[in-house]
């Protein structure tokens, strides 16, 4: 791994028009793969459910492959038309969702650039075989792997100073990490606060769904009501979700809360994970 992410540093990959013009050979073959090597992927997912208790969709994989060869079909404008010679390193930091690392690994291709994956170690069988999958289709391709797999970056500090371009996509707690330049893509990132003794247990299972799920959630405790309005309005883009009896707060609560927010509701049958499909190209940057 050290060698590895020493190689990212130091080393520049170059293709030239060549990963342009195989683009969609590589899809359809990713494509392929899921439906061939289905057995070892549930294989892996095996693994991570004994330590996670997480289960997969294998057909979301199917679904989200499909979605960039018809955009590609397409010829959709954001879809990597450029074709450098030089492939341009990022560096993404997330909480290892094994439906985010595959539309990683498929952008990476879309989008011509190399990634250094930074995730924990989260459904980490599941996430090394899909990175090892799609590395195998570039080099049976005659293609330099464009994809790390790095559980943690420990010294951040040659990416800082090489400023090379890091994107956090959901995993707030990893933003002090990285003193320079970052971007960051929030998705799906649920706040609860349960203001009743009554309704802890309302709250605890809806943790527990979106944790199933693969949202990302936090609870609020020991916080009173403006502490809880501030941490909620402090992380943008969150969704807040609020259970409380007392209606007389309700009003307040949506007059003073910016981000999107549900009071005794159920969001999840409104909510659906999503990243960008362009999450590689976007511009903003903290």
């Amino acid at each position: 791994m050290d060698i590895e992410f020493q190689e990212f540093l130091n080393k520049d990959i170059g293709y030239g028009n060549t990963l342009k013009n195989k683009k969609m050979k590589l899809l359809n073959e990713i494509k392929e793969s899921i439906t061939k090597d289905k057995a070892f992927l549930e294989q892996s997912a095996e693994i991570d459910f004994k330590k996670w208790k997480k289960k997969m969709d294998f057909d979301t994989f199917s679904k989200i492959i499909d979605q960039y060869i018809e955009m590609e079909k397409r010829n959709y404008s954001a879809m990597g038309e450029a074709g450098n010679s030089q492939i341009e390193k990022i560096v993404i930091s997330y909480y290892g969702n094994p439906y985010v690392t595959f539309i990683l690994c498929v952008q990476a291709i879309i989008y011509q650039k190399q990634l250094l994956l930074e995730a924990g170690e989260f459904m980490l069988s599941t996430n090394t075989f899909i990175v090892n999958m799609v590395n195998q289709i570039l080099k049976e391709n005659h293609l330099p792997k464009l994809l790390i797999h790095c559980i943690e970056i420990v010294d951040k500090k040659d990416i800082i100073e090489k400023e090379i371009k890091t994107i956090i996509i959901g995993a707030t707690q990893n933003k002090a990490e990285y003193l320079g330049k970052y971007i960051y893509i929030p998705y799906n990132n649920y706040i609860i606060y349960c203001m009743d003794e009554e309704l802890e247990e309302l709250s605890n299972s809806i943790y527990d769904y979106a944790f199933n799920n693969f949202f990302e959630a936090e609870v609020l405790f020991e916080e009173d009501i403006e502490e809880a309005i501030e941490i909620i309005n402090l992380k943008k883009d969150c969704i807040a979700v609020i259970l409380t009896k007392d209606t007389k707060l309700q009003n307040l609560l949506r007059e003073k809360i910016k981000n999107k927010l549900y009071i005794n509701e159920n969001p999840f049958s409104k909510e659906e994970i999503n990243i960008p499909v362009d999450c590689l190209e976007t511009k903003k940057e903290k």
